[in-house]
C-alpha cells in the first residue's frame, strides 16, 4: 500500500485544530505517506490551483503502487521481494534528491533508530498488503488497506488519549458495513480459502499501517522540522533492510529477471514511494484538510479502475456498494477525526 502523507501538522495557522499540538496524520488520511511538515499558513488562493495539481499528480502516482505490484508478481516475484526493491530503490532516490537540493541526510542517533523501526514496521504493511493484493485484486485490496484512518484513530486514543469526535464513530460503523458488503457479505461470493485470506490480509494491513504511524508521529515533531525527503529517505531505508532479511528466510524469487519485472520495480521505487510521495508531501500541508482527504480517496479509487481495466478486476453490485460506501465512511471519519484530549484518568487506564 504506501507511505504516509498523514503526517501534517495541525499547529499550521487557520487549521481547526490550530495550537493544539497535535498532528494531523490520521485527520488527513493517507495511504503509505511521508512525515510530518509544518507550515504556518495554507497556500495562498493565487497558488491553490498549482497546490492542487500537485496533490492531483501525487494521489494519481500512488493509485498506480497495487497494480505495479501486480505487474512485478506476474514476473514471479515474491512478494517480500518486491516491498525490497521498492523501499530500496525509493530510498536511494530520495537520499539523491535530498543530497542535490542541499538538505541533511542525516539524522539525530535517536531519531534515526526510530525511523529504522517505522520502516520495520512499514515492511509489516506491505507483507501483508502485496499479499492481499494478489489474492484478491488491486482494487479490493486497496480499499480494505485504506480503513487504517480508523485504526490509526483507534490507537491514538487508546496509547496517546487522543479520543475522536462523535462523528467518527458513525463513520465508523458505516466503514464496518461498507467493508461486510466489499468482502462478499450478501453477493454470491464464497468466503473461503485464498479469498477469505486476501480480505483478512487486506484489513490487516490497515491495522500494521496504523501501528505504523502510532511509532513514527514523532519523528515530525521536532524544532526546527526535519525534511521530509530525509525522514522518508531513512524510513525506506529501514524498511529495505528488514524486508531483505526476510527474503533470506523466504524461498520467493529475489532478483528481477526480466526487464518488465524491472521497469515496475523503479516505477515503484521511485515514481511511487520517492515521486508520488514527495509531491503529497509537500502539496498536502498547504490545503484544507477535507480537500485533501477527498483528493487522496483517489488512490484506492483510481487503483480499482486501473484494475478494472487491466486485469478485467470486476466487482459485484453489492460490492460495488460497499466500496462506495467504505470510502464515504473514510472520508467522513478523517473530518471527524478532530481530537480531545482524553480525560487524564482515562489516558492512565490506557
Amino acid at each position: 500500500m504506501s507511505i504516509n502523507a498523514s503526517w501534517i501538522s495541525s499547529t499550521a495557522r487557520g487549521h481547526p485544530c490550530a495550537g493544539s499540538g497535535l498532528i494531523a496524520a490520521t485527520r488527513r488520511e493517507c495511504y503509505g505517506a511521508p512525515p510530518e511538515v509544518t507550515l504556518t499558513d495554507f497556500a495562498p488562493r493565487r497558488h491553490l490551483l498549482p497546490t492542487l495539481a500537485l496533490l492531483l499528480f501525487g494521489g494519481v502516482c500512488i493509485s498506480w503502487a497495487p497494480i505495479l505490484v501486480k505487474v512485478a508478481a506476474r514476473q514471479e516475484l515474491g512478494p517480500t521481494s518486491i516491498a525490497f526493491w521498492r523501499l530500496l530503490t525509493g530510498a536511494v532516490t530520495l537520499f539523491a534528491a535530498a543530497a542535490l537540493t542541499g538538505r541533511p541526510l542525516l539524522l539525530p542517533p535517536r531519531l534515526a533508530l526510530l525511523a529504522c523501526l517505522g520502516g520495520t514496521i512499514f515492511t509489516a504493511d506491505l507483507f501483508l498488503w502485496h499479499r492481499s493484493i494478489n489474492l484478491v485484486g488491486a482494487g479490493l485490496a486497496t480499499i480494505l488497506a485504506s480503513t487504517q484512518v480508523f485504526n490509526t484513530a483507534i490507537l491514538n486514543w487508546i496509547f496517546v488519549g487522543e479520543k475522536p469526535r462523535g462523528r467518527f464513530f458513525f463513520a465508523a460503523a458505516v466503514g464496518l458495513f461498507g467493508v461486510a458488503l466489499l468482502a462478499g457479505f450478501g453477493s454470491d461470493i464464497a468466503l473461503t480459502g485464498d479469498y477469505l485470506r486476501g480480505v483478512l490480509l487486506g484489513l490487516a494491513t490497515g491495522l500494521a499501517y496504523g501501528s505504523y504511524l502510532l511509532t513514527t508521529r514523532h519523528l515530525g515533531r521536532r524544532e526546527p522540522p526535519l525534511s521530509p525527503i530525509t525522514i522518508v529517505a531513512w524510513l525506506s531505508l529501514g524498511g529495505a533492510a528488514s524486508s531483505g532479511i526476510i527474503c533470506l528466510f523466504e524461498n520467493d524469487p529475489f532478483l528481477p529477471a526480466t526487464a518488465t519485472a524491472w521497469s515496475a520495480l523503479l516505477a515503484l521505487g521511485i515514481a511511487v514511494q520517492a515521486g508520488g510521495w514527495w509531491a503529497i508531501a509537500t502539496a498536502l500541508p498547504r490545503v484544507r484538510g477535507a480537500t485533501g482527504g477527498l483528493v487522496l480517496l483517489l488512490q484506492p479509487l483510481l487503483a480499482t479502475v486501473w484494475g478494472w481495466l487491466l486485469f478485467g478486476e470486476r466487482l459485484a453490485p453489492l460490492q460495488l456498494v460497499g466500496a462506495l460506501l467504505t470510502l464515504g465512511a473514510i472520508y467522513a471519519g478523517t473530518l471527524g477525526l478532530g481530537r480531545r484530549q482524553a480525560k487524564p484518568a482515562q489516558a492512565s487506564r490506557s
